[in-house]
């Protein structure tokens, strides 16, 4: 009689890391191939198959996601790159002409990128903060500071939605595998991976991440996955304050420090640095380092 193979109990884990495999490559790749037989390729999955689980996982099919992640970058270098040609970024983002990618443009946000870039991208903000429904009180202003970064291989827990309510639910469950692993004593670094500013709250994608020792090579389980942050120049601001607040320093980074920084926002995802001795999930006030990537 022949055996039939039973399921792995970690492969719905296994599924979760291939998956996000492919979002970061998405993200890291945005100007190479990214059709759907080098991405299969990515996850190790067929063409077929994975088609429909990328579908199934994200709620939008591998063209819709691809296409709305070249767009949101866009849109933030259109604003935190003035020196940048809307030709260059619609090149470094994936577009092979620059009126194909204005028309994609215009069609997702309802204006030109040139519109976008004279004041237009405001309108877009105030209506996604409306769909968040919180006041903005007045932003407290901290010194920012330039340093070199090491790059750094972390674990990460990764959710997706509201970063109002989702970071907090990203640590609670990453916690106990941070203590279950022996990591309880190294750095964490928390990543937002899209601008809620720009892209909808509910397509906002957050890691809970680990940084690991050097030389780790404990077996990991679950759904968690493993990758490498960039290092490299970043602008960093202390901050020490509500949680909830944490987006006003955020936007005073970007918004008033950059544009007189004669510097020019990098590539690589920004990302916050928290002390072995803060808490997360917080429960009280949050102490951390802000990380900006910035190319001269």
């Amino acid at each position: 009689m022949t055996s039939r193979r039973q399921p792995s109990p970690d492969a719905p884990e296994a599924h979760l890391r291939r998956m996000n495999r492919v979002l970061d490559h998405i993200d890291a790749h945005l100007a190479d191939d990214l059709r759907l037989e080098t991405l299969a390729d990515v996850a190790a999955f067929s063409p077929f198959h994975f088609h429909r689980v990328f579908r199934a996982w994200t709620g939008e099919t591998l063209l819709d996601f691809v296409r709305r992640r070249r767009l949101e970058a866009a849109g933030g270098r259109l604003r935190h790159a003035p020196r940048d040609s809307i030709t260059a970024i619609a090149f470094a983002v994936g577009f092979e002409s620059g009126e194909a990618f204005s028309r994609a443009f215009k069609r997702h946000f309802g204006m030109t990128p040139t519109a976008w870039r004279r004041g237009g991208q405001l309108l877009w903000e105030r209506r996604q903060r409306m769909v968040r429904t919180r006041p903005e009180p007045p932003a407290s202003h901290y010194p920012v500071v330039l340093k070199q970064l090491p790059e750094r291989e972390v674990l990460y827990w990764r959710v997706q939605g509201r970063y109002d309510t989702m970071v907090s639910q990203a640590w609670t469950a990453f916690a106990p595998r941070i203590e279950a692993l022996g990591l309880a004593g190294q750095l964490r670094l928390g990543m937002g991976l899209d601008d809620p500013d720009i892209a909808p709250v509910s397509r906002c994608r957050f890691d809970a991440c680990v940084v690991l020792p050097p030389n780790w090579h404990e077996p990991i389980s679950g759904p968690v996955s493993r990758k490498r942050v960039a290092g490299g120049l970043h602008a960093c601001l202390g901050y020490d304050g509500p949680g909830p607040l944490m987006q006003h320093a955020w936007r005073q980074l970007l918004n008033d420090w950059l544009p007189t920084s004669g510097l020019l926002v990098g590539d690589t995802p920004f990302f916050e640095v928290y002390p072995v001795e803060q808490l997360l999930p917080a429960q009280g006030p949050v102490i951390c380092e802000l990380c900006m990537p910035v190319a001269r």
